[in-house]
């Protein structure tokens, strides 16, 4: 398993608010199945990062857009890459 960190913006859309309990339904089953580490707005809630496990740049691809924000266009500007730790754990 590798990391991968997915960096984002949001597009100005009423689909934020609809589609948010489905974002965090889908986080927290990635959660659960072990395929996200981490995730959260940042603070003044322009955008947003998520830490991902997964096997290859193509399967964190997959966990992407099977995200609701993704489906319906609510980020912007995603940059998914793979990500190494050198201090620290997540």
């Amino acid at each position: 398993m590798a990391l991968f960190l997915l960096t984002y913006g949001y597009h100005e859309t009423d689909q934020r608010a609809a589609r948010r309990e489905d974002h965090l339904a889908y986080l927290n089953k990635l959660k659960d199945d072990g395929a996200l580490a981490i995730a959260g707005p940042y603070e003044d809630l322009t955008g947003g990062a998520i830490v991902l496990n997964a096997e290859s740049q193509e399967a964190a691809e997959e966990l992407v857009a099977g995200d609701p924000y993704t489906q319906a266009e609510v980020t912007k500007d995603r940059y998914l890459r793979q990500w190494r730790v050198t201090v620290g754990s997540v």
